[in-house]
């Protein structure tokens, strides 16, 4: 949805042509404002009557309707005092609205300033919660109802396809534009492209742009009024469905000159990515935005026990198990670190407080093992590699073992050993930026650029692929700290709000509390909003509910955890009424070999479930149910052939 001052004045032109009684407004040939009619056409606010007069439509006036409530309440200036290019609604607007709608209509502190300027909030205090916030008023939250019932059409003619062709798709700041302004508005106005919020620093394809853009690659093309529409996308799928039976000898002309049917009558990239923007048209429903995180000890981690279990190597080495990992891992990361300092000295800017303290202590500490235990617990580590399928652990020789997965292994040959951390605010940027009403933060680009996921002139790199990839069909198990776990029980609305006060605040609990968030961000637990707000996702909620029990714990749940539960529910009986899953005693052993868990780690995790009450002597709790469904509902829309995170082979159990 694009409305600017020009949009606005050329809806009040149509509206006062209607009640002047002209059946439509025809605009002057000299008019320079032809393509604002255009992309109120397509925004279904207006009509064309041909061959060059519109109308305005009931979208039209209840948008002006707006409008004009929020002039005569003094919301907003006089439209004659506004700027000709100034924004009411854009894709940046549309989120912000969007983000204060998913969180109660409260308004967060990135956007409060962009809304508040456009006569969209107001102040309302909370006796419950006896707090003021920042809300959507009437004309914000109608701004908002609007936008979501009313979808623009998607019509790319010849002159728009040739001007996308030459364009660079994504994450492309200002002076990188390489599109003329109109073209621009246009494929904002059809959702088809969103700027970053709330400052436009940088633009990016929505999934609908994107496939749009694949399928207008063509060069070309024959003078046509329209080259990719509905209308050409139905005749489409009628081919694919049924056949060139179904199409007259003109249409199918049309598809091959078009580029979407080739010669021999067989769908080509183009006419596969035109079905792609078709289905995306269909959708009604928004898919969450997935994300992925890891840090440089993690990817460190990693790293070692890719080169354990590299077939290449000279000296072969069997999977190890902690201990042996620990050592391993250890003189790894004094080496890492040791060549940290011979390449930036002691003192050195720009790095986190926590590799600061670290390359500090390394020069004072002989006794490497106390040096990594200050600063790294490699339980934990595992833990979260472990939590995305990156790492598993596995039953040999009556121990548990570690082994990279082959997700793991991928990441280590895209980029090597730790270099820097990967966050999920910066891998969000390549999910969430191509769903319709969300725009990247322009904080998110930033940090995504620092990581290398976008490049310095725009465009995702390599890494990022990667990462957005893996954000979208890597496998996920529960997984959290006491830290996490307490924030994601109680967490507040706002980000500012669980900050520690001033006086006691340090840059290590910033970079702790940061992480904390990137990580129960990334295993689908909050979103964090483009407006500074972080809510709960369903999962979230269900997840909270489940931990309450095992709040004492020092890692509340486990992917070991969820393997004994799920291990359990696969061998025992569900009694529906209870809601409980109860086991014979003899089954343990069963159980025990479903988990692929060596006997000690096993007998730990039994204990470790129990504690958290999220299984009894012989049954899973109703804590434990909640457990597997959060499993279930984090894997649902995964698919299969990415789905299993525990091999199937010798017997073990697949969740």
């Amino acid at each position: 949805m694009l409305l600017t001052t020009a949009h606005l004045i050329a809806l009040r032109t149509l509206s006062d042509s209607e009640i002047a009684g002209h059946t439509a407004y025809v605009p002057e040939e000299s008019d320079d404002q032809n393509h604002i009619y255009r992309e109120l056409e397509l925004q279904g606010l207006a009509v064309l009557v041909p061959p060059r007069a519109y109308q305005i439509t009931f979208t039209g006036h209840e948008a002006l309707g707006i409008f004009d409530g929020m002039q005569k309440s003094s919301s907003i200036p006089p439209i004659d005092q506004l700027k000709k290019d100034w924004r009411l609604l854009g894709s940046d607007i549309q989120a912000a609205l969007h983000a204060a709608a998913q969180n109660k209509m409260h308004v967060g502190p990135l956007t409060e300033d962009v809304l508040n300027t456009r006569g969209m909030t107001e102040k309302k205090h909370d006796t419950l919660e006896k707090r003021t916030f920042t809300n959507l008023n009437t004309f914000g939250e109608a701004w908002e109802d609007f936008d979501q019932r009313h979808h623009p059409l998607l019509e790319i003619n010849q002159d728009l396809a040739n001007g996308m062709r030459h364009m660079h798709p994504s994450y492309t700041a200002r002076p990188d534009l390489t599109l003329s302004a109109e073209h621009l508005s246009l494929l904002e106005a059809m959702d088809l492209l969103t700027w970053s919020s709330p400052d436009r620093t940088t633009y990016a394809l929505t999934t609908l742009g994107q496939a749009a853009y694949e399928a207008v690659l063509k060069e070309g093309y024959p003078v046509l009024d329209e080259v990719l529409n509905k209308a050409i996308m139905t005749v489409l799928a009628q081919f694919i469905d049924q056949g060139r039976d179904a199409l007259t000898p003109e249409q199918l002309f049309n598809l091959q000159m078009l580029g979407y049917v080739d010669g021999e009558e067989k769908i080509t990239a183009a006419g596969q990515a035109a079905m792609r923007a078709y289905s995306l048209l269909q959708q009604e429903v928004e898919e969450p935005s997935r994300t992925f995180a890891i840090t440089e000890p993690e990817l460190e981690l990693l790293a070692t026990l890719h080169s354990i279990s590299d077939p290449s190597s000279t000296r072969p080495q069997p999977p190890p198990d902690k201990q042996a990992l620990h050592k391993i891992f250890v003189d790894r990361m004094v080496q890492h670190y040791q060549q940290f300092i011979g390449r930036y000295g002691r003192d050195f800017k720009g790095k986190l407080a926590k590799k600061q303290r670290a390359v500090a202590m390394l020069e004072q500490l002989k006794d490497h093992d106390k040096w990594f235990n200050t600063f790294w617990d490699l339980d934990e580590l595992l833990v979260s590699l472990a939590a995305f399928d990156l790492v598993r652990p596995e039953r040999m020789d009556q121990k548990t073992v570690y082994i990279i997965t082959p997700n793991g292994q991928r990441i280590v040959e895209a980029v090597g050993r730790g270099t820097n951390d990967i966050s999920a605010t910066g891998v969000k940027v390549l999910t969430s930026a191509i769903t319709r009403l969300h725009s990247p933060a322009d904080l998110w680009v930033e940090q995504a650029r620092d990581e290398g996921l976008i490049g310095t002139k725009g465009g995702i790199t390599k890494e990022g692929h990667l990462f957005a990839d893996l954000a979208e069909h890597c496998t996920r198990l529960p997984a959290l700290t006491r830290d996490e776990a307490e924030m994601l029980k109680n967490l507040p609305q706002i980000i500012n709000d669980i900050a520690p006060p001033a006086e006691k605040k340090t840059q290590q609990d910033e970079e702790k509390q940061r992480w904390a968030l990137e990580k129960i961000e990334a295993r689908g637990f909050i979103e964090c909003l483009v407006d500074g707000q972080i809510v709960r996702t369903p999962i979230g909620q269900l997840l909270a509910k489940a931990i309450s029990g095992a709040m004492h714990l020092g890692h509340p749940v486990t992917p070991s955890i969820v393997r004994l539960v799920a291990a359990i529910r696969q061998v025992g009986t569900l009694y529906v009424k209870e809601r409980k899953v109860r086991i014979v005693p003899e089954n343990w052993a069963e159980v025990e070999r479903l988990t692929g868990l060596g006997p000690q780690e096993f007998k730990e995790a039994r204990h470790v479930a129990r504690m958290g009450q999220y299984i009894g002597d012989v049954t899973i709790t109703e804590a434990g149910l909640d457990l597997l469904m959060v499993m279930d509902q984090l894997n649902k829309q995964i698919e299969t052939s990415s789905a299993e995170s525990v091999p199937s082979s010798g017997g073990t159990l697949t969740v």
